[in-house]
């Protein structure tokens, strides 16, 4: 069984397993209702929801919603990022009001960042016109640096009455050695989940918020925290981790197994004919046997990502497994669709630039 928490994820997930320990439900049912899905959520990346249920019932009878997707500033965003920001898009072409903090105090308290001031700036050079540029409504989005808000501060001194800490640390793990800020974190976070559901935003209402399993913790407390202070508890969905670059969970503090939205085209081909395969061990035993695209690094990423046709996908997993096509075949057909990616989307970021005051909360 893997471990996981909020500071990392060691060893292979067991999707099953982690619903059962996390308490959170299957959305297949919910899916299969639903019109015009994102491949994330047709092929099952998206995999499972808490309290899916009022955001549904917001989608199909056209009610107020918000979705919050957070980000933290501690390099330039990168392929992983976008599972939950296309998320976030999709609950916007639904009709909802999206919210994205960027915790530059997160970034700060867990020494991802020297100071305070560096990580803000990254925020402005970097994330900011990356997430602009996957195409957000502006009159539907609103961002925020969560330092720059007063309201985030009041709304998380609101809350930390509202607990104590022997359940902040029995839902986060912290031990003795942890860093006081951590643990004021926490409410800095639960207030971020809950702000869309400010009087300043319309008051209560459903609000999803798109997230890895490891940070489930955060949800938890932000549910326990909403009752108390007469707002809807919030909902969640879960995504599987995108693998990365040489096996393993993809992660922004390790650059060699990422690919960033910020790397030059060339340089991102590259790191991709250098990943990880699933196929045999030379091309003649991979002819024979075939390969394994369930754990090879290009087939997991046009299945999570980039192969918009699920005849296409299917095409590519079955020759692979059969030994038709090999990892460089696979390799390069997903080079040549992230340099195009790249290539559009670094246009767009030069745009964005110079919106980035029109997206921020005011």
């Amino acid at each position: 069984m893997a471990e996981i928490n909020v500071s990392e994820v060691k060893g292979e997930v067991n999707y099953e397993e982690a619903m059962k320990e996390f308490g959170i439900e299957d959305i297949s049912g919910y899916l299969k209702n639903m019109d015009k899905l994102p491949l994330i959520y047709r092929r099952h990346v998206v995999f499972a929801h808490r309290d899916f249920q009022q955001i549904f019932n917001a989608i199909r009878h056209k009610k107020r919603f918000a979705v919050l997707t957070g980000f933290n500033p501690s390099g330039p965003p990168h392929l992983g990022n976008l599972l939950f920001l296309k998320q976030a898009l999709f609950f916007q072409s639904c009709g909802a009001e999206v919210f994205i903090p960027i915790s530059n105090d997160e970034t700060y308290v867990f020494r991802k960042s020297e100071s305070l001031e560096k990580a803000t700036k990254n925020a402005y050079e970097h994330v900011l016109p990356d997430i602009i540029a996957l195409g957000f409504k502006k009159s539907k989005t609103h961002i925020f640096i969560s330092t720059k808000d007063p309201r985030i501060y009041e709304l998380a001194v609101k809350l930390s009455t509202k607990t104590t800490f022997s359940t902040i640390k029995a839902i986060f793990g912290f031990g003795n050695e942890t860093n006081p800020g951590a643990i004021f974190y926490s409410m800095v976070q639960s207030a971020h989940i809950l702000l869309p559901q400010l009087e300043d935003f319309g008051g209560p209402k459903p609000t999803v918020v798109p997230i890895g399993i490891d940070q489930d913790p955060y949800m938890r407390l932000s549910r326990d925290l909403a009752e108390k202070i007469g707002m809807l508890k919030p909902s969640s969905t879960y995504h599987k981790f995108l693998p990365g670059l040489q096996g393993g969970k993809m992660s922004g503090s390790k650059p060699e197994t990422c690919i960033f939205l910020t790397d030059k085209p060339e340089e991102a081909r590259k790191k991709i004919m250098r990943a990880f395969s699933g196929g045999g061990a030379t091309l003649e035993d991979h002819k024979k046997h075939g390969g394994n695209p369930d754990i090879d690094v290009a087939c997991q990423y046009l299945f999570s990502l980039f192969e918009e046709s699920d005849r296409k996908i299917k095409e590519i997993f079955a020759g692979y497994r059969s030994g038709s096509l090999h990892s460089g075949d696979v390799k390069s057909y997903l080079a040549k669709t992230v340099e195009k990616f790249l290539k559009d989307h670094q246009k767009k970021r030069e745009k964005a630039k110079k919106r980035i005051a029109s997206f921020m909360l005011k």
